[in-house]
């Protein structure tokens, strides 16, 4: 059996074309562009900006590739460094290197 194609369906315009001769003649729909005073001071203030929704995650996301960028140090590189090279000294003389990324991984 062969497949058949839908026209795609239009979200906001619910309006078939067929009905646009009657809506143009109707009274309701040609006061509307005057607008009632009524309406016309309350729409400025009820009407505001949909806020944009992400997929689930996206923003999870984002954040920690934000965070993973800016994030900051509670004691300076360096006197960390001296601090665990002189504690380190304390327990076994004898072991008195460290990898750049052993302290980076002590100091998060």
């Amino acid at each position: 059996m062969a497949r058949i194609k839908h026209p795609a369906n239009r979200k906001g315009n619910s309006r078939k074309s067929g009905s646009r001769g009657e809506s143009s003649a109707s009274p309701a729909r040609s006061a509307r562009p005057g607008g009632s005073p009524n309406t016309a001071g309350t729409s400025g203030t009820q009407r505001q900006a949909k806020k944009r929704r992400y997929k689930p995650g996206t923003v999870a996301l984002r954040e920690i590739r934000h965070f993973q960028k800016t994030w900051t140090l509670l004691i300076p590189i360096a006197p960390f460094v001296r601090v665990v090279k002189q504690i380190t000294f304390q327990f076994s003389p004898d072991v008195n290197r460290w990898t750049a990324e052993a302290l980076v991984a002590l100091q998060e």
